[in-house]
């Protein structure tokens, strides 16, 4: 094999390589992020990444669900799957807009959540005075303040018991009723 072939060669393997590796990593996402949802919803979920604000399908779906491995911005990153209305609510909260508050949206996080803070959605670190960011076990969530703030929970509790259904966000327009499924 002359010096061309073996760089040429050289070349491709790398290239191939790298092409499994991305792969191996983007399987190992889908895996991860359907592992938030209950089998018989995942099986047929979109998973989609957010990639420099815009979301980034790296497996189509036809159920209306949409499943995404952990995120950067909570303290203790887990997967989360939802439905349309669900997705929209994040679309929301993500660039500061209202919800609808008519549409109420569906969560799944079976491997549990964490959130800085239980009482403001924007919070991106511990709010003073507060000891530990908010640990959540694998969880339901219904997206959507009338709900939520109507539950007859407790709106504004800075450290709720996890273990019992209780509002994130309450009196808020991002107002999330959690209901633990353990």
């Amino acid at each position: 094999m002359n010096r061309l072939s073996l760089s040429i060669f050289a070349a491709v393997f790398l290239v191939s390589a790298h092409a499994c590796a991305q792969s191996r990593d983007r399987d190992k996402q889908i895996q991860l992020a359907l592992s938030a949802a209950p089998a018989s919803i995942a099986a047929r979920a979109t998973v989609s990444i957010r990639e420099g604000g815009k979301m980034v399908e790296l497996r189509h779906g036809d159920n209306g669900w949409t499943c995404m491995p952990p995120g950067h911005g909570d303290p203790l990153p887990r997967p989360a799957c939802f439905d349309s209305n669900g997705m929209a609510f994040v679309d929301a909260l993500v660039t500061g807009r209202a919800p609808d508050p008519d549409k109420p949206g569906y969560s799944y996080m079976l491997q549990g959540g964490s959130a800085w803070s239980n009482l403001d959605p924007e919070a991106s670190k511990l709010p003073r005075g507060q000891r530990d960011y908010i640990r959540i076990p694998p969880h339901f969530m219904i997206l959507g303040s009338k709900i939520a703030n109507a539950s007859g929970l407790p709106l504004r509790e800075a450290n709720p018991d996890t273990t019992r259904p209780f509002v994130m966000f309450g009196g808020t327009r991002y107002a999330i009723l959690i209901i633990p499924v353990k």
